[in-house]
């Protein structure tokens, strides 16, 4: 099973397609989102739509029932309060009037003094909302959502006063509206298959349910996720969840008979979501399905195609690579020419057999090569090693003898005190004080070499006068240049700006130069320093009129224990690290340092510093 590794080409040729088809497939998922998104919104509109349906209905009703329940309280047979007629006759228009679950008439002390259905005890309907607002208003008057005494079905009561000539209220005529019309709404609605109608009071009492007729009337609602939001909301909304049976359903709702924050009661639609969303599943079943066609035949011929044109090929070489590696040198992958990448890689692989095969008559003495080439790579690591040992030395010597030599600097300088002392043993001490102070000076050299290479030099940077600078190290090294009747010259020019450096570093990087100056320059030389302004940099030149560089000795100038070639040169001693030093100094700054030079023709050593930027 080698070519399902990962290493395998087919296999990354195929994982190549499959993360191809990765952003169509998220398109097709958040294309889907949006579906499921626009189908609640459509869900809900419906469910909108149902709600006005039911409460133009409702608004029919009620008009026919305040027409209808005027006319009975005019008719003898009410207003003289004659129960045997006022039965016969209320049972009479029950059959007529099918929408209607019973009617009747309360009298004053809120008995039921008759009834189209049929009473065999007292029934007590004072206590109803519609009864009070009607005896209270003299008015027609509508009450809440209940289910009925005598009826026992779910209702919406109304009642209109009967007056006696006095004007007084004897009894309340009622017409009990039957809400099993909203069942036969939701028949006629077109409803989809599994959909489930509810219709709940604002206490969340069920008041229709349809397809369950008569089962849940007058029980709490059976989805309290659903109830919840209902009440909570007290408005338009959607929500997820199971119905009674169990199938995930998507609900909404909406309110009528009123306004949302004040609605009597609440219509809810749970469409199954398997249907809510059938057409918008069947579309992203459809669009996977040919995705996965369509990366199915991109992965059919990405292995076919690239088993034929690259697969085939590549194991060709790869088996005249071996054959090649084994020693038959005649070997060739006899692929075609061409200028594909492939074929190209073919020619050259012929090539490089076909050269490989001339030089076999060679093979000798490469070989001796070879081995030449690995006793100086052998050299080479030695000599590596024996640099990086002697850089160790030279730091860990040099951190050793400081202590000594600045403890002989000082019993030195205590005896050249004594006046004691003879010339001679002056003369001695002075020459161990000089030779120590010199040995010091290397040291340091050493030690400050060796922070800067492993980057540990500090660095105090603030702002910098070159003007004021210049001519203090210019005077501390005054007497040393008037030992060889040298002239000094300073050319600052005009205002210069302040820089951003340290100033012991930079005293030290303008000693070193010169001193340098003063020490190839001959008797009764001359050394100049200037300075001048260079496009956000300052720029100093040491300029002096010595002997020169020869261009192999500038090239080799900035290196490490460079000595010159000219013997006038190496006389004048050093240890080889100041120029070395001073450049690392410049650039540890942001400088630059260059040097122009002509043997006989004196040498100038220029230097940058970053001019400080001041901020507006």
């Amino acid at each position: 099973m080698g070519w399902l590794s990962l290493a395998s080409l087919r296999t990354r040729l195929l994982l190549l397609v499959f993360l191809a088809a990765i952003p169509a497939l998220g398109l097709t998922l958040y294309t889907n989102l949006e579906e499921r998104q626009l189908r609640k919104a459509l869900v809900q509109e419906h469910a909108m739509r149902l709600s006005r349906l039911v409460s133009g209905g409702y608004e029919r009703l009620i008009e026919g029932s305040q027409q209808l329940l005027v006319s009975l309280a005019r008719l003898p047979a009410v207003r003289d309060l004659n129960r045997a007629a006022c039965n016969a006759l209320f049972a009479d228009l029950l059959l007529r009037h099918s929408s209607y679950a019973n009617l009747g008439v309360i009298d004053a002390d809120g008995n039921v003094f008759c009834s189209a259905l049929p009473i065999t005890d007292q029934v007590y309907l004072g206590d109803r909302v519609y009864f009070r607002r009607a005896f209270e208003t003299r008015d027609f008057a509508i009450g809440e959502y209940q289910v009925g005494r005598i009826t026992r079905k779910a209702t919406v009561n109304f009642g209109y006063p009967v007056l006696d000539d006095a004007g007084h209220v004897r009894a309340v005529v009622f017409a009990a509206l039957d809400l099993a019309w909203l069942n036969e709404l939701a028949r006629q609605a077109g409803l989809p298959p599994g959909t489930m109608l509810t219709v709940i009071d604002r206490k969340g009492t069920i008041l229709s349910r349809y397809p369950d007729e008569g089962r849940w009337v007058g029980e709490l609602m059976p989805e309290p996720l659903v109830l919840n939001a209902i009440l909570t909301q007290q408005g338009n909304g959607t929500t997820d969840a199971p119905g009674t049976d169990g199938i995930p359903r998507l609900f909404s709702f909406a309110p009528f008979g009123g306004a949302a924050q004040s609605a009597d009661a609440y219509v809810s639609v749970g469409i199954p979501a398997a249907v809510a969303f059938a057409g918008v599943n069947q579309i992203l079943a459809r669009n996977i399905a040919t995705l996965g066609l369509v990366a199915g035949l991109a992965l059919a011929a990405a292995w076919v195609g690239g088993n034929l044109f690259i697969v085939r090929q590549i194991q060709t070489l790869v088996g005249a690579t071996k054959r090649v590696a084994a020693g038959e040198l005649g070997v060739r992958t006899g692929l075609p020419q061409g200028q594909g990448e492939l074929s190209q890689l073919a020619g050259a692989f012929d090539q490089m057999a076909e050269s490989l095969e001339l030089a076999h008559e060679r093979s000798l003495l490469e070989e001796d090569l070879r081995r030449k080439n690995y006793q100086l790579e052998q050299q080479n690591l030695a000599i590596q090693e024996a640099n990086r040992l002697k850089s160790e030395f030279v730091s860990m010597v040099s951190h050793e003898l400081r202590t000594p030599l600045t403890s002989i600097q000082g019993y030195s300088d205590l005896l050249l005190e004594d006046k004691r002392i003879s010339e001679a043993q002056r003369e001695s001490l002075s020459a161990v004080k000089k030779n120590s102070d010199r040995l010091l000076g290397l040291i340091n050299d050493l030690l400050d070499l060796s922070r800067m290479e492993a980057g540990r030099l500090d660095l105090h940077r603030a702002s910098l006068d070159l003007a004021r600078l210049i001519p203090e190290v210019a005077s501390s090294l005054r007497l040393l240049i008037e030992t060889k009747r040298q002239r000094l010259r300073l050319d600052l020019g005009e205002a210069l700006p302040a820089v951003w450096a340290d100033a012991d570093r930079v005293t030290q990087i303008l000693t070193n130069l010169i001193s340098n100056a003063h020490k190839y320059t001959l008797v009764e030389g001359s050394i100049t320093v200037a300075a001048r302004r260079d496009d956000g940099f300052v720029r100093v030149d040491v300029s002096d009129t010595g002997i020169g560089l020869s261009p192999e000795d500038q090239a080799q100038l900035f290196t490490k224990f460079f000595r010159a070639h000219d013997r006038s040169l190496q006389a004048s001693g050093g240890t080889g690290l100041g120029l070395v030093i001073t450049r690392l100094l410049v650039e540890l700054r942001g400088g630059r340092i260059t040097v122009s030079s002509a043997p006989g023709q004196g040498s100038t050593f220029s230097f940058t510093l970053p001019v400080l930027e001041v901020s507006a």
